[in-house]
């Protein structure tokens, strides 16, 4: 597809989205750029509701800063997540995160891509959510399974490859939509356009969509 029709379709795409998902929020749950950028590292492989159901209570009553979690140590803070998928290498990221924080940023989370992909675990979509959702960062892509899914199945990307189809979408996607688009796309692949089977006769979408005319 020609990149202006490309564009003309990424525009309508957007205005159906936030017409139905005005309002489509990151399911992590978090209070700070710390909780969530810990969260995000977590939740790789992993559901974000039982990511929420371990880390929630403990960021209430136990870790609310990157000392916290330094102070239990790499067996406390094992102990206290290992309910979530592969805990052990994810426990050894958080710990490294934590003492980079303290020690390189003053234990604050940084505010720019550079800074956030030099902590280890976090990658450019974790730290795109982590800009989006606590820096008010409007020029993200938020490259998950869910948008990597859905902007295929629309004929949006031609890529797999994460960094190639963040490229894809930043020249047809405005620099002030692509936060909302990410998160409203995600909700769109959580609700309609399921990983095994997308509800094409339920979707807003569908008259528009290069995969619902082969179904």
């Amino acid at each position: 597809m020609k990149k202006t029709d490309l564009k003309k379709l990424s525009s309508e795409i957007i205005r159906r989205f936030a017409a139905e998902y005005p309002d489509a929020v990151c399911h992590l749950e978090f209070r700070s750029p710390f909780e969530l950028i810990v969260s995000t590292v977590l939740a790789a492989q992993c559901t974000d509701i039982r990511v929420n159901m371990v880390m929630t209570p403990l960021y209430k009553a136990r870790y609310k800063k990157p000392t916290d979690i330094l102070k239990d140590g790499i067996e406390g803070f094992r102990e206290n997540i290992k309910s979530i998928n592969f805990f052990n290498n994810k426990a050894k990221a958080v710990l490294s995160i934590c003492e980079t924080l303290e020690n390189k940023f003053g234990g604050k989370v940084p505010g720019n891509m550079e800074d956030l992909t030099s902590l280890t675990g976090v990658g450019r979509k974790s730290a795109s959510v982590v800009l989006g959702n606590c820096f008010g960062k409007k020029d993200v892509i938020i490259v998950d399974t869910h948008l990597k899914r859905v902007a295929a199945r629309l004929g949006l990307i031609e890529n797999d490859n994460p960094e190639k189809i963040e490229t894809e979408l930043k020249e047809i996607i405005p620099p002030d939509e692509q936060f909302h688009f990410s998160m409203r796309i995600g909700e769109h692949g959580r609700q309609i356009c399921k990983a095994k089977k997308p509800d094409c006769g339920d979707c807003f979408l569908s008259d528009i969509c290069i995969s619902a005319f082969k179904v």
